[in-house]
């Protein structure tokens, strides 16, 4: 195939009629054929904007604007030259997109040119909406930014479970998920570390553990401990833990709680001593510990004679004589001898003797009893607060 200044005939010279003609036809050629060859057209037989078809590589290329160089257009092997559509393209092979920034994406919608991705990073790509960064990706997986939520729907897509970080945290937190999906009732803990595995549940809260509650409704997992025999199929595991220790219930299917109304409960003494003498999950009746009461009570009484006088006053003493079978019986002048008050005088006959007659010295005979009442009820206690207690089943 021919080009265009290939014999350099453009512009065509005056020559002769046949020389004339050539380039001519050299000339139109060249239109013809789109300037087809397998070597690259020299400068000096190219101009700017000229087609050319490359046949060793079956491209159609175009010179570029200063005549230096050629850009390739498309493929001669392909339909619409291998270029995609304006509607619906399809592509193949790599495209390429500048970099791009937040404000000025690469990649957008038209009909909501804030919304798209770019390159933030090497090896890092961001999601935009709003204008926004919400999320990128890149070696360490997926970040998504400013507290946002990750929403997994369910199936109708009515409702979603959301995971989002805390509000602030002082370091960066990484969870590990377990390798396997667990047990019935198993809970999810944590190493220290971030290292997540499942544990069973009674680590967590025993089964057969006594707990109070501040409301008068069981949760969900405990029974109220109110004495109640209940099914062995349906409880099997507390009745394996606490069996009929407190009550076989009807010996067969049915076993009883423990019943804690209206009860203190104390610590099994468990052989230190201190509450000796008794069984796991035996009861006690209420007393007090053997105590004494002190009491006391004053009576003030030093001691007294009772006397009486005679009219007729022998011997000049009308208030200390009195007369027995016509004798005279004396007492002492004073009433009592030695400054004691509390002595006794037998009578005897006399003449005027101070003390004659006196036999023996005797206590007053006063008694006095005390009474200490009692305010009670009919127990024991200390100051208390009704609360309920629960079993876990």
């Amino acid at each position: 195939m021919s080009f265009v200044n290939e014999t350099k005939s453009t512009p065509i010279q005056n020559d002769t009629g046949a020389s004339v003609r050539s380039d001519i036809n050299s000339n139109m050629a060249a239109i013809y054929s789109l300037n087809a060859s397998s070597s690259t057209p020299s400068a000096a037989n190219s101009v700017a904007r000229m087609i050319w078809a490359d046949e060793t590589n079956d491209e159609l290329k175009i010179r570029n604007g200063t005549n230096t160089g050629f850009i390739t257009i498309g493929s001669l092997d392909e339909t619409n030259l291998g270029l995609a559509t304006k509607s619906s393209p399809t592509f193949t092979g790599n495209v390429g997109i500048p970099a791009g920034t937040v404000s000025s994406l690469p990649f957008r919608f038209s009909a909501d040119t804030n919304t798209g991705i770019y390159r933030n990073a090497a090896d890092d790509f961001s999601i935009v909406t709003g204008g926004t960064r919400r999320a990128h990706v890149d070696s360490n997986g997926i970040t998504i930014r400013d507290r946002k939520a990750l929403r997994l729907r369910d199936t109708s897509n009515s409702n979603y479970v959301a995971i989002r970080a805390p509000s602030n945290v002082s370091s960066n937190v990484t969870l590990t998920l377990p390798s396997n999906d667990g047990g019935v009732n198993d809970v999810l803990q944590s190493d220290g570390s971030g290292n997540l595995s499942f544990t069973a549940l009674p680590q967590a809260v025993p089964t057969g553990s006594v707990h109070m509650m501040a409301t008068t409704t069981a949760p969900s997992g405990y029974l109220k401990c109110d004495g109640s025999a209940v099914s062995r199929t349906t409880y099997a595991a507390l009745f394996t833990i606490i069996g009929t220790t407190w009550g076989a219930g009807d010996g067969s299917s049915t076993f009883e709680l423990p019943d804690l109304r209206g009860e203190f409960v104390r610590g099994w003494d468990d052989s230190r001593g201190v509450d000796s003498g008794r069984s796991f999950a035996s009861s006690q009746g209420d007393n007090n510990k053997q105590h004494n009461h002190t009491a006391s009570s004053t009576i003030t009484d030093p001691g007294h004679f009772h006397y009486v006088a005679n009219a007729s006053a022998p011997n000049g003493s009308s208030n200390r004589l009195f007369e027995k079978a016509g004798q005279d019986l004396r007492f002492a002048a004073s009433g009592f001898v030695g400054n004691d008050s509390r002595q006794d005088y037998t009578g005897a006959s006399t003449t005027g003797a101070a003390d004659t007659g006196r036999s023996e010295v005797k206590t007053t005979g006063i008694s006095a009893s005390v009474t200490v009442n009692n305010s009670a009820a009919g127990e024991a206690r200390p100051r208390n607060i009704a609360m309920m207690y629960v079993i876990k089943t």
